[in-house]
């Protein structure tokens, strides 16, 4: 079911150049663009255009916006979107599962996989790639869970247990549901800790580097 809002309540992002989502590397895993902005906006790759998000792609220089809405999300569109086929003309926030198209190509579907998280998953489907490559962007909620279960947000089957990145006076803290300790920028770690770029962060079954 779509539900639209009557009005968007966008900012002008042409006003001002906003910080670009950091990356997360996780060796064996991929990389996952961490959109923790209330907005994140979306368009064409090209050089200049100065998106949160880009695509290879046919699709305008701006497409549309993300936004938080409490523990969702909304799409404010700027060109043709539809969501599972019902062309947008307003803000519209979004379910697990839904289908975007932009403009008559370029499909994305948004994935929640839980509702006790308002973190999110942005599947590009088809040919078009993300620019530069991702696996997948991540619409960030208060938490976001990295393990084997199918519910994660970052789904990483060949883990023991879950990584879950939570936030914390406005930074970001990862604990460790192991018991053994995780080797943090070169020292054992049992405790929460903070999400420091370029840190590395290794056990024994995984790697990974936030930059």
């Amino acid at each position: 079911m779509i539900r639209r809002l009557a009005a968007s309540g966008f900012a002008n992002r042409d006003e001002k150049t906003m910080p670009k989502p950091r990356i997360l590397w996780i060796d064996g895993i991929g990389s996952f663009a961490m959109c923790d902005s209330d907005e994140v906006s979306l368009g064409q790759a090209f050089p200049g255009n100065d998106v949160d998000l880009a695509i290879r792609g046919d699709l305008s220089r701006k497409a549309l916006f993300f936004r938080r809405h409490g523990e969702d999300h909304l799409v404010q569109p700027l060109q043709l979107v539809k969501v599972d086929g019902q062309v947008l003309d307003r803000a519209t926030i979004l379910s697990d599962g839904n289908t975007l198209t932009l403009g008559d190509r370029v499909e994305i579907r948004y994935v929640r996989p839980t509702k006790l998280s308002g973190t999110a998953r942005l599947e590009l489907l088809g040919s078009q790639r993300w620019q530069p490559f991702l696996t997948a962007p991540l619409l960030m909620g208060e938490s976001c869970v990295l393990g084997p279960e199918s519910n994660a947000h970052i789904p990483c089957p060949y883990w023991s247990h879950r990584l879950v990145l939570f936030r914390h006076q406005g930074a970001w803290m990862c604990r460790f549901t192991g018991n053994e300790p995780l080797n943090v920028g070169g020292r054992e770690v049992c405790a929460p800790f903070p999400l420091v770029p370029g840190q590395r962060i290794r056990h024994d079954e995984f790697s990974m580097t936030l930059e």
